[in-house]
């Protein structure tokens, strides 16, 4: 079995090549993949959907390469049209990365479409859902790893002190064992 990989940014497939270094990566767009028509057992994208400017080519191009009766799979793509933050007051926090996400150029309620997309792709779904979170307690090492992202994310759209009052919030909302932070993220595995 050959394992392939692609990515439309060189530093993803570095990054790709420390973890995968067996699998053939490629540098290209999934608007227009470099592979030929049928070419795949499974093909697979995680988070990648919501950041796709036409999906639904990327999805029609996914199918192409699939063999007949290949099986394709979008993982993790999220829908933060439905986000839940609890206490209240870090609501705001949800809204301000969902528009960080739009002007990134994502479509950040992308995921609670997942299934009607493949659906419109002509893709066969064998199974759809919500991926069911495991509540485990983000360690001190992985929360602060998140709010690099979430700083980088808001930074020049959102006051930095603004921000450094969400951090604080959220810290403590986790520190009483009261933050919530849910984001439906939709999953579809279907084949040709």
């Amino acid at each position: 079995i050959r394992l392939h990989g692609l990515d439309i940014d060189p530093a993803a497939l570095l990054q790709c090549k420390i973890h995968a270094s067996t699998a053939l990566l490629t540098l290209g767009d999934a608007l227009s993949l470099p592979y030929s028509d049928k070419s795949f057992d499974v093909v697979y994208c995680h988070f990648l959907l919501l950041w796709v400017r036409d999906p639904s080519q990327a999805l029609l191009e996914i199918k192409r390469v699939a063999k007949e009766g290949g099986h394709i799979i979008a993982f993790a793509e999220p829908d933060y049209s439905n986000r839940i933050d609890k206490p209240d007051e870090l609501a705001q926090l949800g809204k301000w990365q969902t528009d960080a996400l739009k002007k990134q150029g994502a479509d950040p309620g992308f995921g609670a479409r997942l299934a009607e997309s493949f659906f419109q792709a002509g893709i066969q779904i064998i199974e759809a859902g919500i991926i069911q979170s495991v509540e485990n307690e983000a360690s001190p090492e992985e929360w602060e790893l998140e709010w690099v992202v979430i700083e980088s994310d808001l930074a020049g759209l959102v006051p930095g002190e603004d921000i450094q009052k969400m951090k604080l919030l959220d810290k403590a909302a986790r520190e009483r064992g009261e933050r919530i932070l849910h984001v439906p993220t939709h999953f579809a595995w279907g084949h040709t």
